[in-house]
């Protein structure tokens, strides 16, 4: 028998606080579909369902535990407001503390350069646009940029830089202000890397069949 990983289990932990959730009344604060029992929510291309029982994606397939407890923290969230529409990087959102590592970042910016390095704008722009991502034209201090509703009170932004004769390429992440109103630090460092890797995992599913 396979063993559970702790993320697993830490999934599995959060599921009895959704006992009791006033899901008509979340479904109209936080933005989510209504039906009874539960609510929906799109995340990251895929749509899931959540109940009493806990998260399930509503394809049938494998969902990350991550992606599941970071709804269920959604759902249960106390949040309220649309969001703000100004757009920070994870460690000068309001409520972190500054110089905060992003963990995971290392890995993130592997996986960016293996999907994208050599492929350019156009493929990254695919792989955005599999996403939901929606092209907002030229960012202030360089790059490309793309607005993502990863969920609907908490949007998120990539910045998209080519590679040149200095620099690999590189994807930096932003949050909309007002995240921190729905989640904590530690679901949103989640949030970054899935969004990252998503990416990526999306860039790869293009080139594979391109066969290039």
């Amino acid at each position: 028998m396979e063993q559970e990983s702790g993320y697993e289990k830490n999934y599995r932990r959060l599921v009895p606080g959704l006992r009791g959730c006033d899901f008509e009344e979340c479904a109209a604060r936080l933005g989510l579909r209504h039906f009874p029992g539960g609510v929906e929510a799109e995340y990251l291309g895929r749509a899931y369902r959540v109940t009493e029982g806990g998260v399930e994606p509503l394809d049938g397939g494998y969902a990350d535990p991550n992606h599941r407890s970071t709804l269920i923290h959604y759902a249960l969230s106390r949040g309220d407001g649309p969001p703000a529409g100004d757009f920070l990087g994870l460690s000068q959102l309001p409520g972190v503390l500054r110089g905060s590592k992003q963990p995971g970042s290392e890995f993130l910016s592997a996986a960016i350069e293996r999907a994208f390095g050599g492929r350019g704008l156009a493929h990254f722009a695919r792989a955005a646009e599999s996403l939901g991502g929606e092209f907002l034209g030229d960012h202030p201090s360089g790059g490309k940029l793309w607005l993502f509703r990863t969920l609907p009170r908490i949007h998120m932004q990539v910045v998209f830089s080519e590679a040149d004769d200095e620099f690999p390429v590189e994807a930096r992440v932003l949050f909309d202000s007002h995240a921190t109103e729905y989640l904590g630090y530690e679901c949103l460092a989640f949030m970054h890397g899935a969004l990252g890797n998503a990416l990526a995992e999306a860039g790869d599913r293009i080139a594979a069949a391109e066969g290039a």
